[in-house]
C-alpha cells in the first residue's frame, strides 16, 4: 500500500469520526432529501470518479454519515485518481475532465480541507494547467470556451484557494474578463458565444456566479486592502498576505455584470418543462441560482423568491424511486443538484469559510509563552498552543482567574475550537460572562469578549460593541469593528478604520448607533444607547 492511499485511509477515518458525532443518523431531515440520498447510495458503485465526487458532495452536504456505503463507494473512486501520489490522473479525457477536476477539487474541501490540501494543491494544479489563452476553459478540441465547463473549473478554484491551495491572481483575473467578454448586452449568457446557443437561466446562473467568485477572489489584490470589501469575506488563504498584483478587470465593472445577469434571471425565471430557457436541467440551473443567492446574499433575486419557488418544484417532482430525472442529464446528476439545491449547499461553503476566518485567524498567537512547553505545537508555520478541551465553563475560569497566565492561549484556542465545531450555541449560553469580561482591566480580554459577543450572533450585544469601539486598545476596536460588520452583514461596515483618531472613533460610534435604532428589534427597545458606556465600567443588561 503506497504512503498517499495510507494517508487517505487515516484522514478519511478521522473525518468518518468528526461527521458521525456531529450529525444524527440520516442526515438532512428533509424527507425528500432522504428518498434521493437513498437513490444515491444505491448506484454510487455505478459511477466514474466525476459522477462520484458529485455525490460525494451530495452525501456530505446533507451531513450524511460518514458509515455511509454510498460515500464509502465514491471516496474510493477519488482516491484512486492520486495512486501515483505526484500528481493528478483524470478518468476523462477531452474537456469532461475539468468538470471531474472541479467536483473532486469541490468533494475535497467539503470532506476535510486541512487533511486533503496537498490533493487539493494537485487537483489545483491540474486545471490551472488547462485554462485556454482566453481565460476560459473548453473542450480540447475548442478554444473559444465553454461556460458550464468554466464554472466548475472556478468552483474546484475557488475550494482550492479556500483550502490553502496557491491560486494566483492571473487566473482568476483572466477568468472574469472571459465571462465579461462572453456575456450577452441584455445580461446573459449561453454555453459557447461563439455558436448560436440559446440563452438559458442555467448558463446565466454559471456566467453570474462565477463572476461573483472571481471578485471575490480578486478582492484581496485590489489597492487599499480589498477594494473596500470586507477582508473576512474575501479570499482565505493561511500563508500570508496576498503578493502584488493589480486587478485588470474593474471591480464596477464585474458588478454591473453580475447585476444584468440577475436582472435577466429574474425576468425569465421559468420551471416549465420543456422550455428552451432553461437549459438541460432545471435542477442544474437551480442550483447555479443557489449560487448566487449565497454569494450575493440575496433572499430575492430582482422579484425572484429563488429558494422558495425551487423547494416548491423539487418537492413536486421528485419520482417514486427518490431521484429527480430531466431530459438527457439522467437521474444521477439531476438528484444531486436538486440536493445541493435543497440542502443550501453553497451557503453552507461560505459559512465553514467565514468560521474559519473569523474564528481561526482572528486570536491567533501573541500572548504569553507556556511554562509548560508541552502544550504547544506548530501550526501553519506557527508555534501555537493547543486548545483546551473540556467544558466552555473551563475556558471562562482561565480567563477570569488574573494568576492563569500560563493556560490563557490554550483556553482562548479552546473558545474558537469550540466555535468552529458547535457555532454560536457554544458561546450564547455564556454571553453575560462575556459582558462582564468586556470591562476587564486587560485589553486581551476585552478583546476576546469583543470577539466571542459578536459570534453569539445576538443583536442585543450590539450596544456593548459599539462602545468597544472607544476602547484604548486598537485590538479591541478592530474586534469590535469586525464583530459589528458581522452581525450587521455590513461588508464595507461603518468604521471606524484601523489606526483611527478620535474624531473618526466618535463619527464610528454615531454612525452604527443610528443604524442600530433602525433596526433594533422590539424586545430591544428598553435597551439604551447608554449602555455603549465607557471601558471599565460594568456593563448593563437589557433589562435595566
Amino acid at each position: 500500500m503506497s504512503c498517499a492511499l495510507r494517508k487517505w485511509i487515516v484522514c478519511g477515518f478521522a473525518v468518518v469520526l468528526i461527521m458521525s458525532a456531529g450529525t444524527g443518523a440520516r442526515g438532512d431531515s428533509d424527507p425528500a432529501v432522504q428518498r434521493g440520498l437513498a437513490f444515491l447510495e444505491a448506484r454510487a458503485s455505478q459511477l466514474k470518479t466525476g459522477e462520484s465526487a458529485m455525490v460525494a458532495l451530495a452525501f456530505i452536504k446533507a451531513e450524511v454519515p460518514a458509515s455511509n456505503p454510498g460515500l464509502g463507494y465514491c471516496l474510493a473512486k477519488i482516491r484512486a485518481r492520486f495512486a501515483s501520489g505526484s500528481h493528478y490522473e483524470p478518468e476523462l479525457q477531452g474537456g469532461t475532465e475539468i468538470y471531474e477536476a472541479g467536483v473532486v477539487a469541490m468533494a475535497l474541501g467539503s470532506l476535510d480541507a486541512e487533511a486533503h490540501r496537498s490533493e487539493i494543491q494537485l487537483v489545483a494544479q491540474f486545471l490551472m494547467s488547462r485554462q485556454k489563452a482566453n481565460g476560459s476553459w473548453d473542450y480540447a478540441h475548442r478554444s473559444g470556451g465553454d461556460t458550464s465547463i468554466s464554472q466548475y473549473a472556478i468552483l474546484g478554484l475557488w475550494e482550492a484557494e479556500t483550502a490553502g491551495a496557491q491560486i494566483p491572481a492571473e487566473v482568476w483575473d483572466r477568468a472574469a474578463a472571459w465571462y465579461l467578454s462572453s456575456q450577452s448586452a441584455a445580461g446573459s449568457w449561453n454555453y459557447h458565444r461563439d455558436e448560436p446557443h440559446p440563452e438559458t437561466i442555467s448558463m446565466t446562473a454559471a456566467g453570474v456566479g462565477s463572476l461573483l467568485i472571481c471578485q471575490r477572489q480578486l478582492a484581496r489584490h485590489r489597492k487599499g486592502g480589498g477594494d473596500g470589501l470586507n477582508p473576512l469575506l474575501t479570499s482565505l488563504t493561511p500563508d500570508g498576505p496576498a503578493a502584488k498584483y493589480t486587478p485588470k478587470t474593474e471591480t464596477a465593472k464585474l458588478s454591473q455584470a453580475a447585476r444584468k445577469g440577475i436582472e435577466w434571471l429574474s425576468n425569465n425565471f421559468t420551471l416549465a418543462k420543456g422550455s428552451l430557457t432553461i437549459g438541460h436541467s432545471v435542477y442544474y440551473g437551480l442550483y447555479g441560482i443557489e449560487r448566487i443567492g449565497a454569494l450575493a446574499e440575496k433572499d430575492m433575486l430582482g422579484r425572484l423568491d429563488w429558494f422558495n419557488r425551487g423547494r416548491e418544484f423539487i418537492h413536486q417532482t421528485q419520482t417514486a424511486n427518490g431521484s429527480w430525472e430531466y431530459a438527457m442529464l439522467g437521474p444521477d446528476m439531476n438528484t444531486v443538484w436538486a440536493i445541493l439545491f435543497l440542502t443550501k449547499s453553497t451557503a453552507k461553503t461560505i459559512r465553514r469559510i467565514e468560521i474559519k476566518r473569523l474564528g481561526g485567524g482572528t486570536l491567533l498567537g501573541g500572548r504569553y509563552l507556556p511554562k509548560d512547553l508541552s502544550t504547544m505545537t506548530i501550526a501553519a508555520g506557527r508555534v501555537v498552543s493547543r486548545p483546551m478541551s473540556g467544558a466552555v465553563e473551563g475556558m471562562l475560569q482561565v480567563l477570569e482567574d488574573p494568576r492563569a497566565l500560563d493556560t490563557v492561549v490554550q483556553a482562548v484556542d479552546g473558545l474558537v475550537e469550540r466555535y468552529q465545531t458547535q457555532g454560536p450555541t457554544a458561546l450564547r449560553p455564556h454571553k453575560e460572562r462575556f459582558r462582564k469580561l468586556l470591562a476587564d482591566h486587560d485589553g486581551y480580554n476585552r478583546r476576546v469578549a469583543a470577539w466571542a459577543l459578536s459570534r453569539t450572533g445576538d443583536f442585543d450585544v450590539v450596544p456593548l460593541l459599539i462602545g468597544a469601539l472607544s476602547d484604548p486598545d486598537e485590538n479591541v476596536v478592530n474586534a469590535a469593528r469586525q464583530g459589528l460588520q458581522l452581525l450587521s452583514r455590513k461588508i464595507e461596515g461603518l468604521g471606524p478604520p484601523p489606526g483611527a483618531s478620535p474624531e473618526q472613533r466618535k463619527e464610528a460610534v454615531q454612525k452604527w448607533r443610528e443604524w442600530y435604532n433602525s433596526i433594533r428589534p422590539l424586545d430591544l427597545e428598553g435597551q439604551n444607547d447608554e449602555a455603549e458606556g465607557s471601558i471599565g465600567a460594568a456593563p448593563r443588561s437589557p433589562s435595566s
